[in-house]
């Protein structure tokens, strides 16, 4: 961008501008005009109910009078037509008629619902209302609903249709008459609206979805990066598809507020280059332990094969230095951490932690402020002290005494003896052994669920078995929109006048909300729990919190499907219910 570029945009808007108001009122004067009707048609003479019922009514200039005749039958009526010439003319029509003995009932009250197979990052509802919702229910009072928002939408900010034409023909003026970039235009800050999409719709994109017509040469909205950057093209495409271990899909409904940048940072000695020990006299590095007294060292655990590799550099070389011990620190708590992540639905998921150094309150590590385990998705080594050790878990063999019957087989990761399924942890693959497709902690992320149908229940409508089922099996996976506190207060006065909640607490801060997007799985009736043939269990599933439901026993095939929703059940007047 040179120095001109302000002064010829600002210089080419202006000109615009009066350019499309000069234009204006003739095109719609021109439009208008078009509308009019035709004056030479013949004059439209206004007939009157009497006119057609009462022969013997006078008649106006140019119309005859004629005898018409009304008939009283249920399957028969009069048609009148009037041709150019104003001549009216009646006809007797039967009807077709069909019998019905049966009495037809109107079909029951139903609801539309999104379908979703994961969840959707929804967040908040919009700051100002669309519509007040059972506008036409007496019984609805919105006063508390509207006041929960900002406004309604036709109060919102109005984004003047001529000035977003304005904008873009200035754009293109400016684009390719002068030879002036997208992104230098909209750089100078002198357009009333954004011409690329960034974290919102740009106004190209607007006028695109906006206008019928097209316009050539269209302006360019998101440019290629050039051939040659390697970097902008794989930044490009890791922020259109999701590199998070269970989606690998582009436009990702899951992470949608999670972004991920590519690190190029160089390190510090080149791979070619060959080791060698630096002096004992300076810091190898801006963490190291001579720069002051840290804790870092403290919060890393040795495995049994690092620490044979330190003793055996220490017999050879000593060149180890001793860590500077801190009497105020647990040394117990520093081996054996707290983790949050544990004790679910009290705790809420972090982002992957991305920083330099060890994983440490010290470093802004995320996953340590926030006592979790580092995830897959982490940028810290395989390594790491934080890192979930995953599971060892072997199938067992429970032998029978008794004759005439067959030893018992317990699957691999099928009880709380598996440490990752007593954590409430699905298995991780990647550091779990030897859990592969046999695992029976691996349903949620191997989409292993049962075949099922919506059907007419005791209870309205209710999900059914379309196959037979094993204790432990996982039915269906509970997915809707992610919705934070203050949207679950604000839908739940909608859900206590309609008697319905299809909202299931993820933990303290988000639920998943099925009412307008989810699975089969939100018409699961209710039972109570002795009766109920499913369970819930909210997992956690590399990195993020996923809810799967159950089954408690062996399940036939055709059986309806029954889950305890909870001691909140049902819905009482004035509460905000939330399934835990």
């Amino acid at each position: 961008m040179t120095r001109k570029t302000p002064s010829v945009v600002k210089e080419t808007f202006r000109e615009v501008w009066y350019d499309y108001y000069a234009w204006e009122p003739t095109y719609c004067s021109r439009k208008l005009t078009s509308l009019r009707a035709n004056m030479g048609l013949p004059a439209v003479h206004s007939i009157s109910d009497s006119d057609l019922t009462d022969p013997n009514h006078p008649a106006e200039d140019g119309i005859p009078t004629r005898n018409m005749s009304i008939t009283d039958s249920e399957t028969s009526f009069t048609r009148y037509t009037v041709n150019e010439s104003i001549q009216l003319h009646t006809a007797i029509v039967d009807a077709d008629t069909t019998t019905i003995t049966m009495t037809l009932t109107p079909y029951p009250p139903y609801e539309s619902c999104t379908p979703a197979s994961r969840n959707i990052l929804h967040g908040d509802d919009p700051n100002y209302l669309p519509f007040i919702p059972f506008a036409d229910d007496p019984t609805f009072d919105p006063t508390e609903y509207v006041y929960d928002h900002k406004g309604l939408a036709w109060q919102e900010a109005y984004r003047d249709s001529d000035v977003l034409e304005i904008v873009l023909e200035t754009a293109r003026r400016v684009h390719f008459q002068r030879g002036v970039s997208i992104e230098h235009i909209d750089a100078t800050g002198i357009l009333p609206l954004e011409l690329r999409t960034t974290s919102v719709w740009g106004a190209i994109w607007t006028g695109r979805m906006r206008s019928s017509r097209s316009l050539y040469p269209p302006l360019p909205d998101l440019s290629p990066p050039p051939r040659h950057d390697l970097r902008v093209r794989l930044q490009d495409y890791m922020t259109l598809w999701c590199p998070h271990v269970d989606c690998m899909e582009a436009n990702c409904l899951s992470h949608a507020s999670e972004q991920f940048e590519i690190d190029l940072r160089q390190p510090r000695s080149s791979g070619e280059e060959q080791f060698k020990l630096l002096s004992n006299a300076l810091p190898c590095s801006p963490e190291c332990q001579m720069n002051g007294p840290t804790n870092h060292e403290d919060e890393i655990r040795w495995t049994d094969e690092e620490l044979g590799e330190l003793q055996v550099a220490v017999l050879c070389s000593k060149f180890i230095r001793t860590a500077v011990e801190d009497d105020g620190a647990d040394d117990h708590q520093m081996l054996n951490p707290i983790f949050g992540d544990e004790t679910a639905p009290n705790f809420v998921p972090n982002a992957p932690c991305a920083h330099t150094g060890p994983c440490s309150p010290d470093t802004g590590c995320a996953c340590s402020l926030n006592n979790a385990h580092c995830a897959s998705a982490c940028r810290c080594a395989k390594t790491c002290a934080r890192r979930w050790k995953g599971c060892h878990c072997p199938s067992l063999v429970v032998k029978s005494y008794k004759k005439h019957k067959k030893d018992k087989v317990i699957p691999a990761c099928s009880t709380d003896l598996c440490p990752c399924r007593k954590a409430r942890r699905e298995c991780d693959p990647e550091v779990c052994s030897p859990c592969r497709k046999s695992c029976r902690n691996l349903q949620i992320q191997q989409c292993l669920s049962k075949s099922v149908s919506v059907r007419q229940s005791d209870h309205g409508l209710g999900l059914f078995l379309d196959e037979d089922v094993k204790e432990g099996d996982l039915v269906a996976e509970y997915v809707g929109e992610l919705i934070y506190e203050p949207t679950f207060q604000c839908r739940s006065q909608l859900a206590e006048h309609i008697g319905r909640s299809y909202v299931f607490g993820l933990n303290t801060q988000i639920s998943v909300d099925s009412t307008y997007a989810g699975n089969p799985a939100r018409y699961i009736n209710h039972a109570p729990y002795r009766k109920a043939n499913l369970e819930v269990m909210i997992l956690f599933v590399h990195g993020e919190q996923r809810i799967g439901i159950f089954a408690k026993k062996s399940i036939a095939r055709g059986t309806e499907l029954f889950l305890d929703y909870g001691p909140e059940f049902p819905i009482q007047h004035g509460e905000k219910r939330k399934t835990p």
